[in-house]
């Protein structure tokens, strides 16, 4: 009884481990693509010739 209930307590420590490192490379992702959008969009803002919305309201 007391092999399997440590097979049963390392199964699920391993399991825990995969699944936190799993879930912190995603959210290091979104971190990664969240910065790098906003990075894209700055410099879409910054230049002169952008084509977005004219802020006089002449367009």
């Amino acid at each position: 009884m007391d092999d399997l209930l440590h097979k049963l307590v390392s199964g699920a420590l391993a399991g825990g481990l995969i699944v936190l490192a799993g879930a912190l490379g995603t959210a290091a992702r979104r971190r990664r693509a969240a910065r790098e959008e906003a990075a894209a969009q700055a410099r879409r803002d910054a230049r002169p010739d952008a084509g977005g919305s004219d802020p006089t309201g002449l367009r």
